[in-house]
């Protein structure tokens, strides 16, 4: 296996940029890629630095791609930084181009941790073109709920709140679209989590929509010692999905 950097300058971020690529030793005919998610406050060395990733990452098929966004999550700010579009039409353009990766719908997926998971479910429910299953680790997964919290950093990123509701960043209006009613999603948290209400609540709700919502919660917090434990199950979930796309 082999994990490199790339540094370029992103159109879409008007600035130069970093991604971490891991790459399995073989590669095969319709590669799964993994694009695997930073929280709040890391980035693209966060998911190698603070797990076992590397090391768990060998027992999978997956090209493991890991992009940084900041904290922006995951969307376009008025303020000139395109991330959702980087993410989900630079990034990809890019990969394609530059290591032949074949990131059609059977072959995509995504997963994060925290304000990662948000964007693994938000990519996943808005594209489902593009993505065939996702995974949220401990994912910030109703905005509203939490927007007293975080009042001036979602004013800033999403504008409004009034305006939020009906929006393409809210996850709960996203789940209504009939084209991801058989859209593979896992939830995992922990049941010592800050969020864990949060997620409680997104999947009540989205379970009335969503024919193929795992959720799960484990012992645990919000922390890395949860994702790093809870990182393998959904690699293993993950390859399943792969392989039923594929049967």
């Amino acid at each position: 296996m082999a994990i490199a950097s790339f540094n370029f300058y992103s159109q879409s971020l008007q600035k130069q940029t970093q991604f971490n690529v891991y790459l399995p030793e073989q590669r095969q005919k319709d590669q799964p890629v993994l694009f695997l998610l930073h929280g709040m406050g890391d980035n693209q060395a966060s998911w190698l630095t603070n797990s076992s990733l590397a090391r768990y990452a060998a027992d999978y098929p997956f090209v493991i791609v890991m992009p940084d966004v900041g904290r922006s999550y995951y969307a376009n700010t008025d303020y000139g930084e395109h991330d959702w579009d980087y993410l989900t039409v630079e990034l990809p353009k890019y990969l394609q181009t530059w290591l032949n990766l074949d990131l059609k719908k059977q072959n995509t997926f995504v997963a994060g941790l925290s304000m990662g998971g948000y964007g693994a479910f938000k990519w996943a429910l808005r594209r489902p073109d593009q993505i065939g299953a996702a995974v949220s680790f401990s994912g910030r997964l109703d905005i509203d709920a939490s927007w007293a919290d975080r009042a001036e950093n979602f004013q800033h990123i999403f504008g409004d709140r009034e305006n939020f509701a009906d929006s393409q960043s809210n996850l709960l209006n996203l789940v209504a679209d009939r084209r991801v009613r058989q859209l593979p999603l896992f939830q995992l948290i922990g049941t010592s989590d800050h969020l864990l209400e949060n997620n409680r609540t997104f999947h009540t709700f989205a379970r009335q929509y969503l024919d193929k919502l795992d959720y799960r919660e484990q012992t645990g917090d919000h922390n890395w010692h949860f994702w790093d434990t809870y990182l393998p199950i959904g690699l293993r979930w993950l390859t399943e999905q792969y392989h039923l796309l594929h049967h």
